[in-house]
């Protein structure tokens, strides 16, 4: 008896230790069942617990924006194990995927952009200015200070183009006071009467064409008359006036170097005033000459106008008819800004013209056998 109880004895704590096994091979004791779940429903996260997804895969706005208890904020309690480092990397990849969604917000299409103000868009707005930048009405003071700046500028020639004039009347004052202090009031009265000049002299415009004429009684001797390119079709009154009513002896065009108006009648010319194109079509030099050429051919242009336009005078022996040639770069081999006669009464060539300065034949016309 004692050996049966004691073996009763050993079965039972075996059979407790074997009744686990034996509750997996049963599935149909529903006790049994509920004892094994218990410790599974422990493990799972606390989210299942109400209902909602896991947080392991988040997905649309439940992702981003949470709600309830889990819009950071944990569960009552407090996860343990895997079930919390599950839980801490869905709400850090709901944090970072916030911003991206916010991004499209920015630009949403409910707000109209506006049309572009009537107005001229290279000026600046005064109402419209950069974050951190200076406001635009500020910069509006550049295209004032610009004005203001050239206005200045303006005034600033202006009142240097005065100054000038200031000076050259100052001059002219001078050297009229200077002129008077040198000769007396009767010599300054027959000034004043009708003048007997000895030559009609015709120069250009320019400076280069008048510099050297002056002598001792130049100005009751000469009448000077000054025109583009020293001609005679542009002052012919003028000109007939010096010879037939004033009875100068001797016409005589002077021109020089670098004449502006011979190298513009070299060159086109058309878009100059009218009234220039007229005064230089009459100077007739081939185009694209050289400068110096092209003055000697006017030269001898004008003469030889001049004496078929007073052959009675020439033929009558009372006028004789010079073109000279200021050479202020010695082109002609006779000295830098002389005077070079370079045609007498038609005659052009240097020999002979020196033979008849020297011999003083200076009414002597080749073609007329004289």
């Amino acid at each position: 008896m004692n050996a049966r109880r004691i073996g009763s004895c050993m079965m039972v704590p075996l059979l407790l230790a074997l009744q686990p096994a034996w509750a997996d091979e049963a599935p149909g004791d529903a006790q049994v069942q509920q004892v094994i779940k218990l410790p599974l429903k422990v493990n799972k996260p606390p989210a299942a617990e109400h209902g909602e997804a896991p947080a392991a895969k988040p997905e649309g706005k439940s992702a981003a924006k949470p709600e309830g208890k889990s819009e950071g904020k944990p569960a009552e309690g407090k996860p343990e194990g895997k079930a919390a480092e599950t839980a801490k990397p869905a709400a850090e990849a709901g944090k970072k995927a916030e911003p991206a969604k916010m991004e499209p917000e920015k630009l949403a299409p409910s707000v109209p952009m506006s049309k572009p103000p009537a107005r001229d868009l290279s000026q600046p707005s005064p109402e419209v200015h950069a974050p951190g930048g200076r406001p635009r009405a500020a910069q509006r003071i550049r295209p004032k200070a610009a004005k203001v700046k050239t206005a200045k500028a303006r005034a600033g020639k202006a009142v240097g183009e005065a100054g000038q004039v200031k000076d050259v009347v100052g001059s002219i004052i001078k050297a009229n006071s200077a002129y008077i202090s040198k000769h007396s009031p009767g010599y300054l009265l027959r000034l004043g009467e009708r003048a007997a000049p000895k030559a009609t002299v015709v120069t250009c415009s320019s400076p280069g064409g008048r510099v050297g004429m002056q002598g001792a009684d130049a100005d009751a001797d000469l009448f000077v008359i000054s025109n583009l390119g020293n001609q005679l079709a542009t002052s012919e009154g003028s000109i007939e006036y010096g010879v037939r009513h004033l009875h100068t002896p001797l016409l005589m065009f002077v021109s020089h170097t670098g004449c502006g108006a011979i190298r513009a009648a070299a060159g086109d010319y058309s878009g100059m005033e009218p009234s220039i194109q007229r005064e230089l079509d009459s100077i007739e030099i081939p185009k694209g000459i050289d400068a110096t050429n092209g003055a000697l051919i006017n030269i001898n242009n004008q003469v030889e106008g001049a004496i078929l336009k007073f052959s009675g005078e020439v033929e009558a022996g009372r006028l004789a008819v010079l073109g000279g040639y200021y050479d202020f770069n010695n082109d002609l081999k006779q000295g830098r800004g002389r005077l070079v006669i370079t045609n007498i009464n038609g005659e052009t060539d240097p020999v002979r013209i020196r033979e008849l300065s020297r011999s003083g034949r200076y009414f002597h016309y080749a073609f007329m056998g004289q």
